[in-house]
């Protein structure tokens, strides 16, 4: 019978690598030492750095604590030390800081801007700018914004970085301007034009012979940085700076080399030698000779090389005198109303246009082509790119517009007015009478009519200004933008621009309020044709009365034009006369009816499909106005006659 094995026995059977390892237990032990030589390093490190990181993080904690606290006390004002300039606005409240503002951008816009040139030798020169000069005008509103923007930035690291400066030191803000920069530039370019001496160096002279010369004469040059002076004038205005600027001007020396002015020299004369330059267009020919290129070319220092270069200023003279003769505007269709429908009176014509920019360049290349060596450019001839111009109102488009019948029509009455009122209503009428609105677009009738004067065929007539009757060209206009007013409102159109007269015109009522006047440049009577095609507008005048009719493709819109009401309703004030020394004595001549004041509304609603497409009151306001004379001066009263003196009793002699 075996004999059964013990638990140990077992366990050895099973781990023989169970015996104890000398080596592996002295591995253990120095580990052991190491993580406990490294814990003992760390403690240190900790026992040294544990106050300083308790101090810095206790300094960053109140720092931080500090920081909240300056930006609640000054979470209703401007942060401390922001300035505009010198004028320290930290801590003011919005509506504080424009009238801290406004006393000096006041004063320096009531100043000139003062500059002073100091050359080198002579006598300083000194300049005066006027801010009117520059068209120069402060914003103190945005400013006061900008400064109160200041820590409040949508970016939290700037927003804490600006209110870190501002606790230590000046954060300065630009007040903001509106300045008419050509202005300025042009102002110190004269400056620059006086004061410059340029400086004389190799260059090209051509005296008409087919050959360019060299000029010899070399000279130093003086040249003022215009650029450096605008930039100074700009910090000025921007810190509201009453403060001189001074100037001086930079040595510009001739650098080209002899050697290398007659390389230039014969590269511009290689140019001349290849000859004219065609230019052409579909049987239009033009060509440049030899003066002419002559005329185009420049030499300029380029280090100690001389340039050649073609005059960009010549070149587009000479580009623009050549689209002078190939340039034709397209000419419209001209249609009419007839039978309810519109059709082509006169059929439309594309016009024709040079692409300017394109023939600069392209001479350009041909002619500097001549002395580059590898080029494949046409030297001889350049064909002009001319494009073509579409007409507003194409004839063969006509049945793509939608002009199938009539849309809506306004009818005014002109009756009892005077000739030249007659007059200028039909010019305007026919100015406006063949207009072709896009969907989409707003038309306005100013923009129509054009010119008002006696160029375009209009007549003194009276007209509303200021409030008072005077005569002026295009008196009776009224007429036309009324009747197209209520035009537009039987076609349902969105109106974007109207303003009624001054004061109630009989030519226009009944009813009260729905009148619209003109009077360029404005107001204006404006609409937007809010159809889905295009709208034709076509002007006819019968007797004293004016149409307006609109063509173009009916919709399923629904029209509400409510009945126009007057009310609050004021007497006109006593008679005004006003004495003409020039007229007779007790000559009365009347100047002008008196008018009723009131106010008037109506309402205007126009739905398709159940979508609104305006809705609004249309209200007007009408002064009360007194009739108005001009008189004579008054008769000068007789004088009384004399009375005879009392006679005086005499005694008889003694």
């Amino acid at each position: 019978m075996a004999k059964k094995k013990s638990k140990e026995e077992k366990s050895e059977a099973r781990n023989p690598k169970s015996e104890t390892n000398p080596k592996s237990e002295s591995n253990k032990i120095k580990q052991t030492k190491e993580k406990l030589r490294i814990l003992r390093e760390r403690i240190q490190l900790w026992k040294r750095i544990k106050w300083p990181i308790i101090g810095i993080g206790s300094f960053l904690v109140l720092f931080l604590i500090a920081l909240g606290i300056y930006s609640v006390a000054y979470g209703k004002t401007s942060y401390r030390n922001v300035y505009v300039g010198d004028i320290n606005l930290g801590g003011k409240s919005k509506a504080d800081i424009t009238p801290l503002l406004k006393p000096t951008s006041d004063q320096f816009l009531k100043s000139d801007i003062a500059l002073k040139y100091q050359p080198e030798a002579g006598d300083a020169k000194e300049y005066k700018i006027s801010s009117a000069d520059l068209g120069l005008s402060y914003d103190a509103d945005k400013t006061a914004n900008d400064v109160y923007a200041v820590g409040r930035n949508h970016n939290i690291a700037v927003s804490f970085y600006q209110q870190l400066k501002t606790l230590f030191i000046k954060y300065h803000v630009d007040a903001s301007f509106v300045i008419n920069q050509d202005a300025l530039d042009k102002k110190i370019a004269d400056i620059a034009a006086e004061v410059d001496v340029p400086e004389k160096d190799f260059a090209l002279k051509y005296d008409g012979n087919g050959v360019f010369e060299l000029t010899s004469e070399k000279q130093e040059g003086r040249r003022i940085n215009q650029e450096d002076i605008i930039r100074n004038v700009e910090i000025r205005i921007s810190n509201i700076e009453i403060k001189e600027i001074s100037f001086k001007s930079d040595t510009f020396v001739p650098q080209i080399t002899e050697a290398n002015a007659q390389i230039g020299l014969a590269n511009a004369n290689k140019i001349l030698a290849a000859g004219p330059l065609t230019l052409a267009n579909d049987g239009q020919k033009f060509s440049l000779d030899v003066d002419t290129i002559a005329g185009l070319i420049g030499s300029r220092p380029k280090k100690k090389e001389m340039e050649i270069y073609i005059i960009s200023d010549k070149n587009t003279k000479q580009v623009s005198g050549i689209a002078g003769q190939i340039d034709k505007p397209a000419g419209n269709a001209v249609l009419a109303a007839q039978d309810g429908k519109v059709v082509v009176s006169a059929d439309s014509q594309y016009g024709s246009q040079l692409d300017q920019d394109q023939a600069k360049i392209d001479i350009e290349n041909a002619l500097m082509a001549r002395i580059a060596p590898d080029s494949t450019v046409n030297t001889l001839a350049v064909v002009l790119k001319v494009k073509k111009v579409a007409p507003e109102i194409d004839s063969a488009k006509l049945a793509s517009y939608g002009l199938t019948e009539l849309v809506a029509s306004g009818t005014t009455n002109f009756v009892k007015s005077p000739t030249n009122r007659v007059h200028n209503i039909n010019v305007g009428a026919a100015a406006i009478s063949g207009a072709l609105i896009r969907p989409g677009d707003e038309f306005s009738t100013l923009g129509k009519l054009g010119k008002i004067n006696a160029s375009t065929g209009y007549l003194p007539e009276l007209v509303i200004k200021n409030n008072k009757t005077v005569p002026d060209y295009g008196g009776g206009l009224c007429q036309v933008s009324t009747t197209l007013f209520r035009t537009a409102l039987n076609a349902g159109m969105k109106i974007t621009a109207r303003q009624n007269h001054s004061y109630r015109v009989s030519y226009y009522e009944p009813p009260i309020g729905m009148d619209a006047t003109i009077f360029d440049p404005a107001p204006d009577f404006k609409f937007v044709n809010n159809y889905s095609n295009y709208i034709f507008i076509q002007s006819k005048i019968v007797g004293t009365k004016i149409t307006f009719e609109f063509y173009g493709t009916k919709d399923s819109r629904a029209i509400n034009i409510g009945q126009a009401v007057g009310y609050d309703y004021v007497e006109p004030p006593a008679p005004v006369e006003t004495v003409d020394p020039a007229l007779p004595v007790g000559t009365r001549n009347l100047v002008s009816h008196a008018h009723q004041g009131a106010s008037a509304k109506f309402h205007y609603k126009v739905t398709r499909d159940g979508q609104i497409l305006q809705e609004t009151d249309f209200l007007s306001k009408y002064v009360a106005l007194p009739e108005m004379w001009q008189v004579g001066p008054a008769e000068t009263p007789a004088p009384p006659p004399e009375t005879p003196a009392p006679a005086v009793d005499t005694p008889p002699p003694a």
